[in-house]
């Protein structure tokens, strides 16, 4: 059965429409520009909108997409047309829901654009009677477009909440444990080293507790894992103390150092400490969420995790990479050893990058055999030397496969960071095409 907002929509384009539309087009394309321009200069005076935009090139490219829209959609169409632009409006609002571009402003470009297209068919040649109609039928299109937008982006959102909740929800309270006893080790060896230091008469509290791998845990994982929001604002809260006394204890010269600033310092990160260890105790009894034979996140937790990764990176002005790893020649692994012998590399190749890859990195298994390594707040040439060494360790690995014998395999990576797009769908179909490029050149090598 036909969603109403499809059959409505569809219903609009009737011969007669379509007729008025073909009248239409040299009436309001020469203006695109002009709407699409008034637009954006509106949108980019407001504070709470002009941050989804304020990036050039997302600023090109939606002028660019914003103008081929409204073309699109006030063009006459046939069936197969009607479908395929039903299919463009989803399409739409699908790429908001994965960007995050609240509905608000898709309605509030609708009612500027509007009153630009009315302003123009109401200054035109044409007839009266045709200048009623006209407006009355760009009024019903562009809201039955927007209608079809907003059901496809609920949608999106409703399906990415799904995803972020079940990865909340289905950690194994194991790893969890172990991972927050790692970031705990982490944060007590800095604290030691520090105080070893600083009772030396050395100035060693230089650089954030948010740069170390503690601090970066904290900000790129936890918010994805922590059982209640409260708990996460509570760590974040005393992180942020514990920075502020360290920016303290910096400014401090040798002989005016004050032992209580100290003391405070070190028990504000003690009570982060204290704040995860009951966090692991709160997650104990929970299901896994780790792919069955690699042992990596499965796939459907990417859209969460990469959502708050790229808004993370927007608004802190920092970047992230993704890595895409695939095994090479694996079919031949499959077709000469078999399903279960395959099964079992991809199994040892995720165990060498959970190895490998740092505390705040995540790694998916995204199909066949075929993994994304998503590493937040490292650049281009971090992720290509840490794709390298992932190369490098995959290469020398030997991996038994019973009665004395072994198998080696190789990879290939493509590499791509973030450079500022807010729909993170075009920084995998980049590292993408650079894993191609990789396979292209001879495999076993790390394209970026």
């Amino acid at each position: 059965m036909k969603k109403l907002t499809n059959y409505y929509y569809g219903n609009l384009f009737t011969p007669e429409t379509n007729d008025l539309l073909e009248v239409l087009q040299p009436v309001l394309a020469p203006s695109a520009d002009h709407y699409v321009n008034t637009f954006y200069s509106e949108l980019m005076s407001d504070e709470t909108t002009a941050r989804f935009l304020d990036n050039e090139l997302v600023e090109k490219r939606l002028t660019t997409e914003l103008k081929k829209w409204l073309l699109q959609t006030l063009s006459p169409k046939s069936d197969s047309e009607i479908i395929e632009s039903v299919r463009f409006q989803q399409r739409i609002g699908e790429v908001h829901a994965r960007v995050e571009i609240p509905m608000s402003l898709v309605n509030s470009a609708m009612t500027i654009i509007k009153e630009e297209m009315f302003k123009t068919l109401v200054s035109s040649e044409l007839e009266t009677d045709a200048k009623v109609n006209a407006v009355v039928l760009v009024n019903k299109i562009l809201d039955a477009a927007v209608s079809l937008i907003n059901d496809s982006y609920l949608r999106g959102k409703v399906q990415n909440e799904r995803s972020s909740q079940e990865y909340r929800g289905a950690s194994s309270a194991h790893e969890l444990a172990l991972e927050i006893e790692r970031v705990k080790t982490s944060l007590y060896d800095w604290m030691t080293q520090k105080m070893v230091r600083y009772v030396a008469g050395e100035k060693v509290f230089s650089t954030s507790v948010f740069s170390h791998e503690f601090g970066l845990w904290i900000k790129h994982k936890f918010p994805l894992i922590c059982t209640h929001s409260e708990r996460f604002d509570q760590v974040s809260d005393a992180l942020e103390r514990a920075e502020q006394l360290r920016l303290e204890l910096n400014r401090q010269l040798p002989n005016e150092r004050n032992p209580a600033t100290l003391t405070a310092f070190t028990d504000t990160l003690n009570e982060v400490v204290w704040l995860l260890t009951d966090e692991a105790n709160l997650s104990l009894a929970k299901e896994s969420k780790q792919d069955a034979i690699t042992q990596l996140l499965e796939r459907r937790f990417l859209n969460p995790i990469l959502q708050q990764e790229t808004k993370l990176a927007i608004q802190s002005k920092t970047i992230y990479s993704v890595i895409m790893a695939d095994i090479d020649h694996f079919k031949k692994v499959n077709d000469l050893y078999g399903h279960q012998m395959g099964d079992q590399v991809l199994g040892a190749v995720g165990a060498l990058i959970k190895e490998h890859i740092r505390l705040t990195d995540y790694a998916f298994r995204y199909g066949g055999e075929e993994i994304l390594i998503l590493a937040p707040e490292l650049d281009q040439e971090g992720a290509t030397k840490l794709a390298e060494r992932i190369r490098h360790a995959i290469e020398t690995m030997s991996i038994p496969l019973g009665n004395d014998r072994s198998i080696c395999v190789t990879s290939s990576f493509g590499v791509a960071s973030f450079r500022g797009h807010p729909d993170f769908l075009h920084l995998i179909n980049e590292a993408d095409e650079k894993l191609y490029e990789a396979k292209s050149s001879g495999r076993n090598c790390v394209r970026n």
